[in-house]
């Protein structure tokens, strides 16, 4: 078997499926679907939902069918449709749908949780400046303290109004405790949707 690290999320839920409830291998497999499901939001959130998929007043694919005959009409409908709809996935669905089962602050936790990659984390020169910088920039290789530092730049950045300089998570303990009962209430909704999806 594929070590789960490098299972696709349909696999994953095959695997918590094929288990018996309490294995160790399904508990891995229900934590490691639910990280890749957050990583499809946290993805969705920064990178697609600008994207503003099928609402352009010009498009991009005007040119698609010209000189095709009595078909043009039909093939810009079709090139139009795979257009907006590149970037759907039913991963980002199922994402969404498990975000609904918590309320604003651990919907905020959980994101943010994942929003950090201490595994990529480099030395940063400047300071705190520097840092916000990166932040800014998009980069994740930040540590939870550091992610609770910029957690308004970064919650901004995924959609939420500005908050201003009122910090939602005092510390990193207080983000971590509020992600671990959010990700613990998802772990049991996670188990039940395998059961639904083929």
């Amino acid at each position: 078997m594929r070590p789960l690290d490098r299972m696709s999320i349909g696999q994953l839920l095959a695997v918590i499926r094929q288990q018996p409830e309490g294995s160790d291998l399904r508990e891995r497999a229900l934590r490691q679907c639910l990280d890749e499901l957050i990583e499809v939001e946290i993805e969705w959130r920064i990178d697609h939902r600008h994207l503003n998929q099928g609402y352009h007043k010009a498009s991009t694919i005007a040119g698609i069918g010209k000189g095709r005959g009595e078909m043009t009409g039909c093939v810009d409908h079709v090139g139009e449709a795979a257009e907006r709809y590149r970037h759907a996935c039913r991963w980002r669905a199922m994402a969404q749908a498990l975000l609904g089962h918590l309320n604003e602050r651990q919907r905020m936790a959980l994101l943010l949780c994942g929003y950090a990659i201490p595994e990529q984390r480099c030395a940063v020169l400047g300071g705190n400046e520097a840092r916000m910088q990166l932040i800014k920039q998009g980069s994740r290789a930040l540590t939870l303290a550091e992610v609770c530092e910029g957690q308004s730049v970064i919650l901004k950045r995924m959609g939420w109004p500005a908050v201003g300089a009122v910090a939602i998570f005092e510390g990193s303990e207080s983000l971590k405790g509020s992600a671990k009962r959010a990700r613990s209430k998802l772990l049991t909704v996670v188990g039940e949707q395998a059961s639904m999806v083929a």
